[in-house]
């Protein structure tokens, strides 16, 4: 089955749209509805690098992306709601977050904080969309090279 997307921009100013697609989605039946959030950065802005350079680096893509899964029931259990998070920047990405004062509830848990897989977070089961969202906007900012005044895409597989 081929996947499709939809591709909107929104600022951080105004993700209502964003939220909107989150809380009508808190559980599913299958894995294949997912929602990435980046920064809006130009096309001259990213600088490519090498195929050898990406294999053998210890860091994340160039362009940090915010990846929303969530809960859904695999052969009768339920997985949380996760959270990805990977980004360019180098270790201890968490760590890095809160000292930038980007607020990870403390009843979220963290599963990995990895410099080339990234971060992944798992939710309970009642979380607040607006903490999530919040958490994408917060550390795109922080994790993000480039200048992006406050513009975000956001992907939703349909």
């Amino acid at each position: 089955m081929a996947i499709h997307f939809r591709t909107f921009e929104f600022t951080d100013q105004n993700y209502d749209e964003v939220i909107a697609l989150l809380r009508g989605n808190h559980q599913i039946n299958e894995q294949n509805y997912w929602v990435n959030i980046e920064p809006s950065v130009k096309e001259d802005q990213v600088h490519s690098s090498s195929v050898f350079w990406k294999m053998f680096s210890s860091r994340g893509p160039i362009i940090p992306k915010f990846t929303w899964v969530p809960s859904y029931e695999r052969k009768q259990q339920i997985i949380p709601t996760q959270i990805g998070i990977t980004r360019p920047v180098g270790t201890k990405a968490v760590q890095r977050l809160r000292e930038f004062e980007v607020k990870i509830p403390s009843e979220w848990t963290v599963e990995q904080d990895h410099p080339k897989r990234g971060i992944v977070l798992s939710l309970p089961s009642y979380y607040s969309d607006e903490e999530v969202i919040n958490l994408a906007v917060g550390s795109l900012r922080v994790l993000s090279p480039f200048d992006f005044y406050g513009k975000f895409l956001a992907s939703v597989t349909i």
